[in-house]
Protein backbone atom coordinates (compact mmCIF):
# COMPACT_ATOMS: atom_id res chain seq x y z
CA UNK A 1 0.00 0.00 0.00
CA UNK A 2 1.34 3.54 -0.88
CA UNK A 3 3.18 5.03 2.30
CA UNK A 4 0.53 7.07 3.84
CA UNK A 5 -2.61 6.15 2.55
CA UNK A 6 -5.81 4.82 4.91
CA UNK A 7 -8.31 2.53 4.02
CA UNK A 8 -11.29 2.88 5.71
CA UNK A 9 -14.66 1.53 4.99
CA UNK A 10 -16.99 0.14 3.25
CA UNK A 11 -20.82 1.28 4.46
CA UNK A 12 -23.27 -0.79 2.10
CA UNK A 13 -24.37 -3.90 1.52
CA UNK A 14 -23.03 -7.73 0.50
CA UNK A 15 -23.87 -7.80 -2.87
CA UNK A 16 -22.27 -7.36 -6.28
CA UNK A 17 -18.88 -7.52 -7.66
CA UNK A 18 -15.61 -5.69 -5.64
CA UNK A 19 -14.05 -2.69 -7.46
CA UNK A 20 -10.67 -0.82 -5.68
CA UNK A 21 -8.51 1.67 -7.07
CA UNK A 22 -5.98 -0.29 -5.40
CA UNK A 23 -5.70 -2.52 -8.80
CA UNK A 24 -4.92 0.35 -11.01
CA UNK A 25 -2.85 1.89 -9.03
CA UNK A 26 0.55 1.73 -7.19
CA UNK A 27 -1.21 0.89 -3.89
CA UNK A 28 -1.84 -2.50 -5.56
CA UNK A 29 1.55 -2.09 -8.24
CA UNK A 30 -0.13 -1.21 -11.34
CA UNK A 31 -0.28 2.61 -11.70
CA UNK A 32 -0.39 5.68 -10.33
CA UNK A 33 -1.26 6.28 -6.60
CA UNK A 34 -3.95 8.99 -5.82
CA UNK A 35 -3.06 12.34 -4.49
CA UNK A 36 -6.70 14.41 -4.85
CA UNK A 37 -9.71 13.82 -5.96
CA UNK A 38 -10.58 16.37 -9.28
CA UNK A 39 -14.44 15.29 -10.07
CA UNK A 40 -16.98 12.68 -9.01
CA UNK A 41 -19.38 11.66 -10.83
CA UNK A 42 -22.78 9.84 -9.49
CA UNK A 43 -26.01 8.62 -11.02
CA UNK A 44 -28.68 8.41 -8.91
CA UNK A 45 -32.51 8.15 -8.37
CA UNK A 46 -34.06 6.05 -5.14
CA UNK A 47 -30.52 4.70 -4.85
CA UNK A 48 -27.19 5.62 -5.92
CA UNK A 49 -26.79 3.52 -8.94
CA UNK A 50 -23.08 3.95 -9.70
CA UNK A 51 -20.00 6.18 -8.97
CA UNK A 52 -17.12 7.35 -11.40
CA UNK A 53 -14.08 9.66 -10.69
CA UNK A 54 -10.86 11.56 -11.42
CA UNK A 55 -8.12 11.80 -9.43
CA UNK A 56 -4.68 13.64 -9.73
CA UNK A 57 -2.03 10.50 -8.71
CA UNK A 58 1.04 11.49 -6.91
CA UNK A 59 3.15 11.88 -10.12
CA UNK A 60 0.46 14.49 -11.40
CA UNK A 61 -0.92 12.64 -14.03
CA UNK A 62 -5.06 12.37 -14.21
CA UNK A 63 -6.32 9.28 -13.66
CA UNK A 64 -9.71 7.59 -14.19
CA UNK A 65 -11.73 5.37 -12.46
CA UNK A 66 -15.44 3.20 -13.01
CA UNK A 67 -17.93 3.70 -13.63
CA UNK A 68 -18.61 1.29 -10.56
CA UNK A 69 -22.45 0.54 -11.14
CA UNK A 70 -25.26 0.60 -13.28
CA UNK A 71 -26.39 3.19 -15.76
CA UNK A 72 -29.94 3.69 -14.48
CA UNK A 73 -30.21 7.45 -12.58
CA UNK A 74 -30.07 11.44 -13.47
CA UNK A 75 -26.06 12.17 -13.46
CA UNK A 76 -24.53 14.60 -11.35
CA UNK A 77 -20.71 15.72 -12.19
CA UNK A 78 -18.69 17.25 -9.64
CA UNK A 79 -15.88 19.14 -10.40
CA UNK A 80 -13.50 19.99 -7.38
CA UNK A 81 -11.35 23.27 -8.06
CA UNK A 82 -7.69 23.28 -7.97
CA UNK A 83 -7.25 23.85 -4.26
CA UNK A 84 -10.55 22.25 -2.92
CA UNK A 85 -9.92 18.98 -1.39
CA UNK A 86 -12.54 16.02 0.20
CA UNK A 87 -12.47 16.47 3.55
CA UNK A 88 -15.90 14.61 4.59
CA UNK A 89 -17.99 11.82 3.21
CA UNK A 90 -21.68 11.32 4.34
CA UNK A 91 -24.30 9.18 2.83
CA UNK A 92 -26.80 6.83 3.85
CA UNK A 93 -27.25 3.14 3.35
CA UNK A 94 -30.42 0.30 3.15
CA UNK A 95 -32.47 -2.15 1.80
CA UNK A 96 -33.60 -1.36 -1.47
CA UNK A 97 -35.74 -3.50 -4.16
CA UNK A 98 -34.58 -6.83 -2.60
CA UNK A 99 -31.22 -6.10 -1.55
CA UNK A 100 -30.25 -6.34 1.61
CA UNK A 101 -28.76 -2.96 1.28
CA UNK A 102 -27.08 -0.52 -0.93
CA UNK A 103 -25.91 2.81 -0.83
CA UNK A 104 -28.89 5.50 -0.68
CA UNK A 105 -27.01 8.79 -0.96
CA UNK A 106 -24.02 10.17 -0.57
CA UNK A 107 -23.03 13.83 0.05
CA UNK A 108 -18.98 15.27 -0.26
CA UNK A 109 -18.04 17.65 1.95
CA UNK A 110 -14.58 20.15 0.85
CA UNK A 111 -12.61 22.74 2.12
CA UNK A 112 -14.50 25.11 0.00
CA UNK A 113 -18.02 23.81 0.57
CA UNK A 114 -20.97 20.99 0.25
CA UNK A 115 -21.63 19.22 -2.73
CA UNK A 116 -25.43 17.11 -2.51
CA UNK A 117 -26.96 15.03 -1.25
CA UNK A 118 -27.23 13.07 -4.08
CA UNK A 119 -29.82 10.05 -4.04
CA UNK A 120 -31.99 10.16 -1.09
CA UNK A 121 -30.52 11.27 2.00
CA UNK A 122 -34.03 10.54 4.31
CA UNK A 123 -33.71 7.14 3.87
CA UNK A 124 -31.30 4.06 5.19
CA UNK A 125 -28.85 4.14 7.79
CA UNK A 126 -26.67 7.49 7.90
CA UNK A 127 -22.49 7.33 7.91
CA UNK A 128 -20.17 9.84 7.80
CA UNK A 129 -16.37 9.89 7.32
CA UNK A 130 -14.74 13.03 8.62
CA UNK A 131 -11.35 13.59 8.01
CA UNK A 132 -8.52 15.30 10.60
CA UNK A 133 -5.74 16.83 10.95
CA UNK A 134 -5.59 18.34 7.09
CA UNK A 135 -5.95 14.83 5.48
CA UNK A 136 -8.31 14.09 2.65
CA UNK A 137 -10.10 11.80 0.71
CA UNK A 138 -8.14 10.93 -2.69
CA UNK A 139 -9.89 7.61 -3.97
CA UNK A 140 -12.69 4.56 -3.67
CA UNK A 141 -13.53 1.19 -3.28
CA UNK A 142 -16.35 -1.18 -2.73
CA UNK A 143 -18.78 -3.42 -4.11
CA UNK A 144 -21.80 -2.84 -7.19
CA UNK A 145 -23.80 -4.59 -9.49
CA UNK A 146 -26.28 -2.49 -11.40
CA UNK A 147 -26.61 -0.36 -8.16
CA UNK A 148 -23.46 0.84 -5.61
CA UNK A 149 -23.96 -2.15 -3.25
CA UNK A 150 -20.93 -0.79 -0.59
CA UNK A 151 -18.21 2.20 -0.81
CA UNK A 152 -15.36 3.10 1.09
CA UNK A 153 -12.25 5.51 1.07
CA UNK A 154 -9.08 6.20 0.72
CA UNK A 155 -7.64 9.36 2.81
CA UNK A 156 -4.11 10.29 2.74
CA UNK A 157 -3.76 11.97 5.99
Amino acid sequence: MEAGLVKIGPWGGPGGHPFDIAAASSIGGGGVAPHRLESVVIRCGWAVDAISFTYAGIDGTSQNAGPWGGSGGQKHKVKFGETEVVTEISGTYGPFEGHAGVVRSLAFVTNVGKHGPFGRPGEGTPFSVPVQDGGCIVGFFGRSGYLLDALGVYVHP
